[in-house]
């Protein structure tokens, strides 16, 4: 997070310039969710749920277990969208889509972070 946060500095005009940040922010975004799909995906496990059969419904399913508040899966559902798009229709990203993650949705995953922390202070050993 800290490397992607560090490229939010930079003008759009200045990212869209660099193709090599442009590259770093990608693959960043790409793996920041990817951790963030995973970890939900095992925190479902742990429920013995696995009635999802994809990624955009993790965040559902977190928030029925109070994992995450409600008002937060819309965020995550997008963040799983932008996965996708990253992986499967890496051709159509444009610079504009990952600069608005960067300067916009960073937060977002600091956010996952402690609904996960808050969960597991809770959660018996």
């Amino acid at each position: 997070m800290a490397h992607l946060k560090s490229l939010r500095t930079r003008s759009l005009v200045e990212f869209s310039r660099d193709w090599l940040a442009f590259y770093a922010a990608e693959r960043g975004i790409q793996i920041a969710v990817q951790n963030l799909l995973d970890i939900g995906a095992h925190i479902l496990a742990d429920f013995g749920d696995s009635q999802w059969d994809e990624y955009k419904q993790i965040p559902v399913e977190l928030a029925r277990y109070g994992v995450v508040p409600q008002e937060y899966v819309e965020r995550a559902q997008r963040m799983a969208g932008m996965r996708n798009l990253l992986v499967h229709q890496y051709t159509e990203i444009d610079v504009d889509q990952v600069y608005e993650v960067l300067k916009n949705h960073l937060d977002d995953f600091d956010r996952f972070a402690a609904y996960v922390k808050a969960y597991l202070d809770r959660s018996p050993p």
